[in-house]
């Protein structure tokens, strides 16, 4: 009998990471997931609760890994993406990075019983300085897909861009940062993992919105795990 093969989650983009396994194949079950609250210890945190999360299965076979890139923390979402794709380059198998809006929008529509009709969701955050992150997205078939790719609004300009999806549902983010969806991250991996979608660990960068305190360009090399 083969082992199972899984898909591991890493959410970093706000003060609670969340980390999830979730089984592939041709009988997937419904995987697992666990959150902690590390505010300012996340750097300090995440590597331990990593290794206890996955020291806790046996014959574990992670087959990819989904990490949530940004909007958020600039510290968080570049510490994500840092430790999944060194993971990645380790264990030579692919890794997929998504906004965490999306993870958000993937969420609100396993929320509501997968609603078999499409269903639209503009997803916003608060970007300060009387601003929004936001991006509108689309749910069909299981498959979410952008309208609207994240981006720096104004109040004003957020609701007039709204104006052409009047039947978006709007969604505040910060109602999802504890727990953060990081079982839904991964069922975005795990679609796109079905469907034979094999991204390199060196695609996946970071997505701060505002310019970051630091050069991304130094995440096209491989980052080592936070001791």
């Amino acid at each position: 009998m083969s082992t199972p093969e899984w898909i591991l989650g890493i959410h970093t983009t706000t003060p609670v990471l969340g980390l999830a396994l979730l089984p592939i194949g041709e009988d997937p079950g419904q995987g697992y997931s666990q959150c902690w609250v590390l505010e300012r210890q996340m750097a300090a945190q995440l590597h331990p609760c990593l290794k206890k999360f996955l020291a806790s299965q046996d014959q574990l076979q992670i087959a990819a890994i989904a990490v949530a890139v940004g909007p958020g923390s600039f510290t968080g979402s570049r510490l994500g993406v840092s430790v999944a794709r060194l993971l990645g380059q380790q264990l030579r198998i692919p890794v997929f990075g998504y906004s965490a809006l999306a993870a958000i929008t993937r969420q609100v529509w396993q929320d509501q019983g997968s609603p078999p009709d499409p269903l639209t969701v503009a997803v916003y955050m608060d970007a300060k300085r009387q601003e929004w992150y936001g991006g509108v997205y689309r749910v069909e078939r299981e498959q979410v897909s952008v309208l609207l790719p994240d981006q720096i609004w104004s109040l004003e300009t957020w609701g007039q861009a709204l104006e052409n999806w009047p039947e978006a549902q709007q969604v505040d983010a910060a109602v999802f940062t504890d727990p953060v969806p990081v079982l839904a991250l991964a069922e975005l991996a795990r679609k796109d993992y079905s469907a034979g979608l094999r991204p390199l660990w060196q695609e996946v960068l970071p997505v701060y919105g505002r310019q970051p305190p630091i050069d991304p360009q130094v995440l096209n090399r491989s980052a080592p795990l936070p001791r």
